[in-house]
């Protein structure tokens, strides 16, 4: 649950005009403190499955995230309207290190949340759809650009709306697609080692 920490801040931020980092101090520490109470509850077969889950989703949302930028710089050479796909870095940055820090600083700030975000929703499909799949994926990546499009256009002014929404969805349903197959890889992987768990404890 505290991996939708971000994404929960970024709305509060979007829609209430709070402190982008005040709303995402507040929002990962009250879904930490549930996630917190589920591990507690849980006993140690479920927290190995977890962790391992979560371990999935950290490597998967990464490189869902990275194919996602990859898409987007991509679609962005072959479109000739002014629309900047990483336009919303520089806002998050802002948003984050304050409008009097360097570019520098808020470049950095703003792909750090980028990344976390890919990151994080990568491991909530994980620990959400336990099967993974690209299927799944791409309807997790759709979800995603459901609420970009609903949001992004007013908050930072986008008049170029066809293309930022061609540009937008075709990313994310490849951060989705790329995000379910790692998932069920490595989920798959997991059900291997569980499996090999099980022989173990059987045979002793």
């Amino acid at each position: 649950m505290a991996a939708l920490g971000g994404g929960a801040a970024l709305i509060v931020h979007i829609l209430a005009g709070a402190s982008l980092r005040f709303a995402l101090v507040v929002a990962v520490a009250l879904l930490a403190g549930a996630s917190l109470m589920v591990w507690r509850r849980a006993d140690l077969e479920q927290r190995r499955r977890l962790t391992r889950l979560a371990k999935v989703g950290l490597v998967s949302g990464l490189v869902a995230t990275l194919v996602y930028d990859l898409v987007r710089t991509v679609l962005s050479r072959f479109d000739t309207s002014p629309y900047d796909p990483f336009e919303a870095l520089r806002a998050f940055g802002s948003a984050i290190a304050g409008p009097s820090a360097s570019d520098t600083a808020v470049l950095a700030a703003g792909t750090a949340f980028h990344l976390f975000n890919g990151v994080a929703f990568g491991v909530a499909f994980c620990l959400l759809f336990r099967r993974g799949g690209v299927l799944r994926g791409m309807a997790w990546g759709a979800v995603l650009e459901v609420f970009q499009l609903t949001l992004y256009p007013g908050w930072l002014d986008i008049r170029a709306y066809q293309e930022f929404a061609q540009i937008s969805a075709l990313s994310h349903l490849a951060y989705g697609a790329t995000l379910g197959w790692s998932a069920r890889t490595g989920i798959d992987r997991i059900g291997t080692l569980e499996q090999g768990d099980s022989r173990v404890l059987t045979t002793n």
